[in-house]
């Protein structure tokens, strides 16, 4: 599955992803220096690459990259600052993530649902709050 530029353009938030060029660096080297989906443009096989790292240098951040960890400060580590779910390791088979097989001569417990479309929406902090107050 390619991403389009356009339908995730138009997801991505209106903020820039990173604060300066070494933060984008590193955070890129981590994450989309090893992703098999950006693997065929940094091997010069194809000429575009992935859309997300372009969106990201159009000085917004796309909504498939999920806020990483951070400390009781707000700090992060660079390299660690977002989690890409469209990231795919080396040696997971770079395709569309499957599910395990049933193990042979067996029947599986419940039938497996074909898979939907991912929904990409931000939580309402407000709306959270509201939730969560007694």
């Amino acid at each position: 599955m390619s991403i389009d530029y356009d339908e995730a353009f138009a997801r991505s938030r209106d903020v820039p992803a990173f604060s300066n060029g070494t933060e984008g660096e590193t955070w890129m080297a981590n994450w989309c220096g090893r992703c098999l989906r950006d693997a065929p443009f940094r091997n010069g096989m194809v000429k575009t690459g992935c859309p997300l790292v372009l969106i990201s240098l159009m000085q917004r951040t796309p909504a498939e990259w999920l806020d990483g960890p951070r400390d009781e400060h707000g700090r992060y580590s660079m390299a660690d600052q977002y989690h890409c779910i469209e990231f795919r390791a080396p040696g997971d088979g770079g395709g569309e993530p499957r599910p395990r097989p049933e193990p042979p001569d067996m029947d599986g417990l419940f039938p497996r649902p074909a898979r939907q479309v991912r929904m990409y929406v931000l939580p309402d902090p407000v709306r959270e709050l509201e939730v969560a107050a007694p």
